[in-house]
């Protein structure tokens, strides 16, 4: 399986409450270079040799493509199109957090939309040897959000049994979304994952041509997000030729591609249990479940105040 990823600066330790600058970024893909998996690389000229210093640090050097790219030149219609609608309409206007990325920055939504556009470059000019294309965020894992060993991460990704081989996968956190598209939009609710993305060789050029459909039909609102929301456009839309898959967490999605007996040796952070019921706790109220709020509740008292144990997240 081969990994495709991309790493563009567009100065976000500027435009988010974050601040992440590249330096962070690099970091964060520190972390999980040691996977052997062939990896392509799209990048700007200046960020190049650094990508390559830190996968030959893993003897990695040789199955590492790194491809210099201007970012504009994936998609220019696009680009433009999301800039005048950044500029026509004001994008963080009655949204939950008007301060996040994508509420401030149409080269970012530009950058999350082109996920999809990676992959099929890199099929199209014959730089992957694979039949299976993983896109894998650069700064997956943020460091040591999940997985907490980068020492760990020296073994090969394989998909397993339980994905979807005929199909695009997702990845999400919930088992379903039932609310509107224009509602998660301005409540700014994630469903699916936007991090890591799944399909086989032949799969990518559809997800590609369903994403600029999804792009067209936002900004005929006058709207634009990141790549999460399009995702889920894709899937109400075109359900035919995706798949969800459900995590516990955020970054377990990983999980997805190790041996079950791997995976449960590798060192991941743990979590009070009270925290989880916490959040079921918020949703409750969101949602006028009072019958669930007060079972919620109960366990909350009970796991922070009773019984501290802690779980794994996985």
């Amino acid at each position: 399986m081969t990994i495709v990823t991309a790493f563009y600066d567009i100065n976000r330790k500027d435009l988010d409450s974050f601040k992440r600058d590249y330096k962070k970024y690099m970091q964060y893909f520190s972390f999980w270079a040691g996977l052997k998996n062939e990896l392509i690389v799209y990048t700007s000229a200046e960020f190049k040799d650094e990508i390559l210093e830190i996968r030959k640090k893993y003897a990695l050097y040789d199955k590492t493509k790194v491809v210099v790219k201007e970012l504009s030149s994936f998609d220019e219609y696009a680009l433009k199109a999301m800039q005048k609608t950044f500029t026509d309409y004001d994008q963080s206007k009655n949204r939950k957090f008007p301060q996040n990325i994508e509420c401030k920055s149409a080269l970012y939504c530009y950058l999350m939309y082109l996920k999809p556009f990676f992959v099929c470059h890199a099929i199209e000019n014959n730089l992957c040897s694979s039949t299976e294309l993983l896109w894998l965020d650069f700064g997956f894992n943020h460091g040591s959000d999940f997985f907490t060993n980068s020492s760990q991460f020296n073994f090969l990704l394989q998909s397993q049994d339980s994905l979807a081989r005929d199909k695009i996968n997702f990845f999400s956190v919930k088992e379903k979304e039932e609310n509107s598209i224009a509602y998660l939009y301005f409540c700014m609710e994630t469903f699916l994952m936007g991090g890591i993305l799944y399909a086989s060789k032949d799969k990518w050029q559809i997800f590609k041509e369903d994403m600029k459909k999804a792009l067209q039909h936002f900004l005929s609102f006058g709207i634009v997000d990141d790549d999460q929301l399009l995702f889920l456009w894709i899937l109400r839309n075109l359900p035919q030729n995706y798949s969800v898959n459900k995590t516990k967490f955020w970054f377990d999605s990983l999980f997805y591609f190790m041996p079950y007996e791997f995976a449960t040796k590798l060192d991941i952070k743990k979590i009070k249990v009270y925290k989880k019921i916490k959040t079921k706790l918020k949703k409750d109220l969101k949602q006028g479940d009072y019958l669930s709020f007060m079972k919620n509740f109960f366990l909350y008292f009970y796991f922070k105040f009773i019984n501290k144990k802690e779980e794994r997240l996985c």
